[in-house]
C-alpha cells in the first residue's frame, strides 16, 4: 500500500488532535489527579529502585558464582 500525502496530511492532523485532547484532559483533571495520586511518584521510585536493586544483586551474584 503506497502511502500518499493526503494519508500524511491525515496523520499529523490526527496527531495534534489527539496531543490536544491529551493536554485538554490531564489540565482538566489535574486538581482531581493531586488529590487521589500525589505519592505515585514516590511509589514509582520506590518500586523502580527496588527492581534496579534485585538486577544488580543478580548480575553481581552470578559474577561471584563464576
Amino acid at each position: 500500500m503506497d502511502i500518499t500525502p493526503g494519508h500524511w496530511i491525515f496523520a499529523i492532523i490526527f496527531a495534534i488532535s489527539f496531543i490536544g485532547i491529551l493536554i485538554w484532559s490531564f489540565r482538566k483533571d489535574k486538581k482531581v489527579n493531586t488529590l487521589n495520586y500525589g505519592n505515585s511518584g514516590k511509589v514509582t521510585i520506590i518500586i523502580g529502585g527496588t527492581i534496579l536493586l534485585i538486577i544488580i544483586l543478580k548480575f553481581a551474584l552470578r559474577q561471584i558464582n563464576h
